[in-house]
C-alpha cells in the first residue's frame, strides 16, 4: 500500500528542524537611548538552610542514643536542646527551613535528658537503700 504524496508543509515542530535565533534589538544612535531590555522572568528565591537545627537535631539523637553514658549524653542533649531551639526561632522567623527536624532535634534531646535523670535517680536509690553493695 503506497501512501499519496502531499506538497504541505509538516505541522510537526520537530520535523520542521532548527530556525534562526531572534534578532537582536537594534541600538538607536539618534535618541541616545539604549532599547530595553526583554522580560526575563522572576530570579529563583535563596533557599534557606538551617544548619543550627540540623546540628541540634544530631546532637539530641546522640544524646537520646548515648544518655547511659555519664557526661557525654548529658552534654549531648543539653547541647541538642539549645540549638534545636535556637533553629526553631529561627524557622519561625522565616530564616531558615526544616522546621520539623529542628523540632525533631529538640524532642530527641529533652528525652535522652529525661531518661539520663531517670537512669541516675534509679541508681541513687539502689544506692542509698543498700541493694547494691561493693
Amino acid at each position: 500500500m503506497t501512501y499519496p504524496q502531499s506538497d504541505s508543509q509538516p505541522t510537526d515542530p520537530a520535523a520542521q528542524g532548527y530556525q534562526a535565533a531572534p534578532s537582536a534589538p537594534s541600538y538607536d544612535t539618534n535618541s541616545g537611548q539604549f532599547p530595553q531590555a526583554p522580560y526575563q522572568g522572576v530570579a529563583p528565591q535563596q533557599q534557606y538552610q538551617n544548619g543550627i537545627g540540623t546540628g541540634g537535631f544530631v546532637c539530641g539523637l546522640l544524646g537520646l542514643i548515648l544518655f547511659w553514658f555519664s557526661f557525654v549524653g548529658i552534654i549531648l542533649a543539653i547541647i541538642g536542646i539549645a540549638l534545636s531551639g535556637v533553629g526553631i526561632s529561627k524557622a519561625n522567623k522565616g530564616q531558615a527551613n526544616n522546621k520539623g527536624l529542628a523540632i525533631a532535634g529538640l524532642v530527641c534531646g529533652v528525652v535522652g535528658l529525661a531518661l539520663f535523670v531517670i537512669v541516675v535517680l534509679i541508681v541513687a536509690a539502689a544506692l542509698s537503700s543498700g541493694s547494691i553493695s561493693y
